[in-house]
């Protein structure tokens, strides 16, 4: 099993100095990421579709072996209009067509109950983005139901494993193995701040206790014939996202088994005959 390992953005000011060299610009930033992890989740996305050209930019920035899962726009996970759906697949073609995606994402929220209504609803989602991969995320444990994961498996999701509190509203943290792919996203576990509001919700480090669990469940879904794994750590306050992945990928490479961490793709060699493009890609205020 290939294991993804990567954080839920890039694009953080309080990285610089910490994950990010002092002085890093925005154009720099996610060339260097692209040299510690080999994907990341772009969440912009929820707010607003990128552009076919600010898709093509993104891509353009990081090697060929790097990928990118896209998050489904909010008008359409939350506020149930499919406006935003068009521009979002033609960005995530854009991608595509490089050969830099992944996959997509749907987050729902925790208001987003089961329901029949709620089951079309994801898959008016799903026929409207195929045929790209496209993973779900519950927040709300009504979804917690034995018929949910045949329904996920028959219309083509990938179900989402949280890393959230043990709250008795929240649907259950864990890994979930439903066919051939497995998605993880890693919030936090501090239930005091969950509905604080803002960033406090996310400022969590795991512990290596929980890193170690995570990566022996990883191991366990590899031996249960799961081809492919994405682990997305959303902790980004501070750069605990950065050093829990980067603890985790020790311990799965240290582990040696069928969890193979997918490595960080090698950067393209340029010559001094080479055109440097303007995003700064390659300069020294990333190395």
């Amino acid at each position: 099993m290939n294991v993804w390992i990567g954080t839920a953005g890039y694009s953080y000011p309080a990285w610089v100095g910490g994950f990010y060299p002092k002085g890093t610009a925005s154009p720099g930033l996610l060339p260097y990421y692209a040299r510690h992890f080999p994907v990341a989740e772009i969440n912009s996305s929820f707010h607003r579709p990128p552009t076919v050209a600010q898709a093509k930019k993104m891509a353009g920035k990081v090697p060929s072996g790097f990928r990118f899962v896209l998050k489904v726009p909010q008008s359409a996970s939350h506020g149930f209009e499919t406006t935003d759906l068009p521009a979002f697949r033609a960005a995530a073609e854009a991608v595509a067509e490089t050969g830099k995606l992944h996959g997509l994402l749907v987050q729902v929220a925790e208001g987003f109950h089961h329901s029949p209504g709620h089951r079309d609803w994801l898959v008016t989602i799903r026929e409207a983005l195929r045929p790209f991969p496209l993973a779900v995320e519950f927040r709300h444990v009504s979804w917690d139901v034995s018929a949910v994961p045949a329904w996920i498996e028959k219309n083509d999701f990938t179900l989402v494993g949280v890393g959230v509190p043990d709250i008795p509203t929240l649907y259950p943290r864990g890994l979930r193995v439903v066919g051939p792919r497995l998605y993880a996203r890693l919030h936090s576990e501090n239930a005091a701040n969950w509905y604080a509001g803002g960033e406090k919700r996310y400022d969590h480090d795991y512990a290596p206790e929980t890193l170690r669990q995570l990566a022996d469940g990883l191991q366990r879904a590899a031996e249960r014939g799961v081809e492919e794994a994405v682990v997305i750590f959303n902790n980004c306050v501070g750069i605990q996202a950065v050093t829990n992945a980067k603890a985790l990928t020790a311990l799965l490479s240290a582990d040696g088994a069928k969890a193979a961490v997918v490595p960080i793709p090698k950067a393209v060699k340029r010559t001094l005959f080479d055109a440097v493009p303007a995003d700064g890609f390659g300069q020294q205020s990333v190395q």
